[in-house]
């Protein structure tokens, strides 16, 4: 059995847009794991799909980018029914 779930399509599409919002910002791993009170290889983890966000860790993580997360997760949604 696998240490953690395979990602979803949504899922690794949700970091990819966290970690595209949080390199536009001009934040590195270790500005954003401090902003988040979290170890810098937490955000690496993530960002490289060894660790699965939960909804709660997303919100905080888009909102430490300056990243709406409804606005964010809406456009991605979209994006399917297109």
């Amino acid at each position: 059995m696998p240490a953690s779930p395979v990602p979803s399509d949504l899922h690794a599409r949700i970091v990819a847009a966290l970690t595209v919002a949080r390199r536009d910002a001009r934040l590195r791993q270790v500005d954003l794991a401090k902003r988040l009170g979290w170890q810098q290889a937490y955000v690496s983890r993530y960002e490289t799909g060894e660790r699965q966000l939960s909804v709660d860790e997303y919100v905080a993580v888009a909102l430490a980018i300056g990243v709406d997360p409804v606005a964010l997760l809406s456009e991605l949604l979209s994006q399917d029914c297109s």
